[in-house]
């Protein structure tokens, strides 16, 4: 008889059972073997599909391929390896600890990893030990007999054994601290498994994207050379240039985690960019991953990549519009399945998001688990890394010390405002400044001067202080807290100047509407002309403009160093002013981290106003940075391990923290408590207190509805929405609500997608809920 794993849909050929785990087990030992966990990550790959050795799951699979009407799912295959392991070293101290690990992961390759421990219970124990296996001797025997002799699979768990604990050694792990050992196993195990069944099913080995980082920098230093011999080279760029000689040297230290505090404009992107190439080239690391607070300067930065670079083969990972991989069996066509399964990160240079960085070691979904193993023996860049949301701290500090001594991976945090990282209870250690000197170099960069305006402001203030300095000024962008401020100023400013004058900005735009917008800006501003652009703090992350005049509503230090960066940016002047107001018309109650550090920057503004050599004499001297962390740090503790809604619980403890001596949960004692199963279903790096809809921006928005609104395939849809991401906003539940009975919203792809009718949406504010906007109808 032969035991079936998988039947490819093409041509009904049969994968085998053995063949499936054989072929699963070579891949996750080639993918554990830089790490030293080879035969580690291999066992959880020989014995995940061990199950279905059994009568139960052949007359299932035979079933299914038949056409018979199946419930995926319905036989469980995953139980019965985790069950064979863990009964073999149950007790053997310290030997269980790999059955543990492994165990754990195999139990789970369908779902999320297991709790160790969950209060008096343990969910981990209730599979591997009480759970009913009517068939499990038969798939051991037959395990056995076909896959390896048990002779040799005991041989093959002792050398299993041994590079376990020579790893923890090596990188200093305790055991109750070794959660995510157990999270970098699940993850080669699913990879290997999903890998191995794509390859099945495409009847072909991939070929892979190029893996040449050395022609990389080549091309990178090809490109300097070419701004470095420019007869236009401005002072501003040749202390870029400088910096970033800096940056290439350090490229020979070991990997570590390393700070970058260029100033704001100083040419971070391509530094960055060249010390991981260097790097890479000289440590013989595998990728460059690339990671950013916002989705909306994640295309822009990887297109600069590719334009330097000469290559399309960049991976850009970040949010969709919709998660196709919701869709059932019979929506989703095959090769829309195929795409889901390569996206792991298996990619020399990768763009990606904050989000999907912390999802990837923290959030529910094997999509998320399985790349982290791909942060191994890599160079992973964090630009603006002061933007990691509050609750995360913690968990993102014990990321990256994982990352440096767990995964022999180098780590870059680059920011003009480095926060106080090491300061926090989960602290972060790092290895050391890339530029020499920071204070000078601060000083070289340092293009603006902070002005404190001591009165209170309104609108109508704050409309007339703006035409003061629009007489001094062709240029001055003001950047408020509330999109609600944003707007009333706009409107009073558009009675004061010419229609072409004025520019609004904010989060109700579209980003392709954003960047048209700031493409009319960046023109205007190139002629010399007159711009008065009135923005929420998106403008802060990214975004590469200069105005002759900055006015900042008060907001955190970090916020307001970014402001000052889009004034005189490329030092068109020696210096400008950057004014700090105070607008009491914003109401930033529900924005916790903006009222805290408005708290904390005015505390800071009193001392420099009673000593002016406070802090250096500058309110955004690295000493003020550092102050003004450590306060906001201390203000915000309670929030920093991330709070569990509705509990008194922290998700930081679950992992990092315990002894399972002190749980006797059952006649096992175990040697883990990790709650990985918990904190998976607790963790959200962004609330979801917000919808993403999709906006008739343009002819290409409209054109994008009118595809997704029609007879879709999920390939095409795949496709589309990729797209689709600039033309996308959030909205809010009440916005929904309000849109929702109104008539504003129609749903596409069987309520999968919204989608907002035209009137909703303005060419002047973007998102309109009373639905007067001029924009010509599209539906029906």
């Amino acid at each position: 008889m032969e035991f079936i794993a998988h039947v490819r849909i093409e041509d009904g050929e049969i994968q085998s059972v053995r063949q499936h785990l054989l072929d699963a087990k070579c891949l996750a030992e080639q993918w554990g073997d830089p790490l030293g966990l080879s035969k580690v990550c291999g066992l959880a790959a020989l014995l995940h599909d061990m199950g279905k050795y059994s009568d139960t799951f052949q007359d299932y699979i035979r079933r299914a391929v038949s056409g018979e009407k199946v419930r995926r799912g319905e036989v469980d295959h995953a139980t019965a390896g985790g069950r064979l392991l863990f009964d073999k070293l149950k007790g053997k101290s310290p030997n269980q600890l790999l059955g543990e690990i492994v165990s754990n992961a195999i139990i789970s390759h369908h779902g999320n990893l297991h709790d160790y421990v969950q209060g008096e219970d343990s969910p981990f124990l209730q599979r591997v030990e009480v759970k009913t296996l009517e068939e499990y001797e038969v798939c051991k025997h037959r395990f056995f007999d076909e896959v390896i002799s048990e002779t040799d699979f005991n041989d093959y768990v002792e050398v299993a054994n041994q590079q376990l604990w020579n790893y923890l050694k090596r990188i200093g792990a305790t055991v109750p601290n070794s959660s995510f050992l157990t999270k970098l196993v699940f993850s080669i195990l699913i990879d290997a498994d999903r890998t191995n069944t794509r390859q099945f099913e495409e009847n072909k080995i991939d070929s892979g994207l190029i893996d040449n980082l050395f022609l990389y920098k080549e091309r990178l230093e090809q490109h300097i050379t070419g701004l470095s011999t420019s007869s236009k080279v401005s002072p501003i760029n040749a202390l870029r240039q400088k910096m970033s000689e800096q940056v290439m040297q350090h490229a020979k230290q070991p990997s570590g985690i390393y700070t970058l505090s260029i100033p704001t404009g100083g040419g971070k992107t391509l530094a960055s960019l060249r010390y991981a190439l260097h790097h890479a080239v000289h440590y013989h690391k595998r990728r460059v991953i690339y990671v950013v607070p916002f989705t909306t300067i994640i295309e822009q930065n990887a297109q600069v990549a590719r334009s330097v670079l000469k290559t399309e083969e960049i991976v850009e990972h970040h949010s969709n519009v919709v998660q196709l991989d919701d869709a059932s069996e019979d929506e989703m066509n095959l090769q829309a399945k195929l795409n889901l399964a390569k996206d792991n990160w298996d990619a020399p240079i990768i763009f990606t998001t904050m989000v999907q960085y912390l999802n990837t070691f923290y959030a529910k979904g094997n999509r998320n688990t399985r790349r982290l193993h791909h942060l191994s023996e890599a160079i992973v860049i964090f630009d603006e890394v002061q933007k990691v949301p509050t609750k995360c701290v913690s968990l993102f500090n014990e990321s990256l010390n994982f990352l440096k001594n767990g995964l022999s991976s180098s780590v870059i945090l680059c920011t003009a405002t480095q926060p106080a990282l090491d300061f926090v209870k989960h602290r972060l250690t790092s290895d050391g400044e890339m530029i020499h000197d920071l204070p000078t170099v601060i000083e070289a960069f340092k293009r603006t001067e902070i002005e404190v305006v001591s009165d209170d402001f309104d609108t109508d203030r704050l409309g007339s202080f703006v035409q003061d300095k629009a007489a001094a000024n062709q240029s001055v962008l003001i950047i408020l807290n509330t999109k609600t401020v944003v707007r009333k100023l706009y409107e009073s400013l558009k009675q004061s100047f010419s229609e072409d004058e004025v520019y609004h900005l904010s989060t109700s735009m579209c980003a392709a509407h954003r960047k048209c917008i700031l493409k009319e800006i960046n023109g205007r501003l190139d002629q010399g002309k007159r711009v008065i652009c009135i923005s929420t703090q998106l403008i802060e992350a990214g975004v590469d403009v200069s105005f002759q005049c900055v006015i900042r509503s008060f907001a955190g230090l970090d916020s307001i160093a970014q402001a000052a960066g889009r004034c005189n940016r490329h030092g068109e002047v020696e210096r400008q002013t950057v004014y700090l107001i105070n607008h009491i018309e914003e109401n930033v109650s529900k924005l916790t981290d903006i009222a805290k550090g408005q708290e904390i920057v005015k505390r800071l503004v009193v001392d420099l106003e009673r000593d002016p050599n406070a802090y250096g004499g500058e309110l955004l001297s690295p000493l003020a940075m550092k102050r003004y962390f450590q306060e906001f740090y201390q203000l915000r503790e309670v929030d920093l391990d991330y709070p569990v809604k509705g509990s008194a619980e922290t998700l930081a403890p679950m992992l990092f923290k315990g002894n399972a001596n002190q749980h006797q949960v059952s006649d096992t004692p175990l040697l883990l408590v990790a709650r990985h199963r918990t904190v998976a279903d607790n963790f959200h790096v962004i609330e979801q207190l917000t919808d993403d809809v999709l906006v008739p921006y343009g002819d290409k928005g409209k054109e994008l509805i009118a595809l997704l609104n029609g007879d879709v395939n999920w390939d095409d849809a795949r496709k589309w929405l990729k797209e689709s991401q600039q033309y996308t906003i959030s909205i809010y539940n009440h916005e929904r609500q309000i849109l929702e009975r109104s008539g504003g919203l129609v749903s596409l792809l069987e309520g999968r997608l919204l989608v907002l009718q035209p009137s909703a949406y303005d060419e002047q504010y973007g998102l309109n809920l009373s639905q007067d906007s001029e924009m010509q109808g599209l539906f029906m």
